[in-house]
């Protein structure tokens, strides 16, 4: 897995762009808790999303629940698979 990466997203027929990367990521999930998911995710998206797209991406933040499906598909996109087994 590169620690960096372009990931685009397409939301209701519009194109989003983000680089992402591993110290934004841990950031982002360093400051993310129980009663505080929101703000960090927003955070997060405009720190990683393109330049060209940060406006588009502003508007659609300002939707309901919309920082939490985007930073979702983002961070399952960014983490690699694990297959861990617990042997005893």
């Amino acid at each position: 897995m590169a620690l960096e990466q372009k990931i685009t997203l397409e939301v209701n027929d519009i194109e989003l762009s983000f680089n992402v990367n591993v110290t934004a990521y841990n950031k982002f999930l360093n400051q993310s808790n129980q009663v505080n998911k929101i703000q960090p995710a927003t955070n997060f998206l405009m720190t990683v999303v393109d330049s060209e797209c940060k406006a588009t991406l502003k508007e659609m933040l300002a939707l309901p629940g919309a920082a939490l499906h985007l930073v979702g598909s983002v961070v399952e996109e960014y983490q690699p698979e694990f297959n861990i087994t617990v042997k005893k």
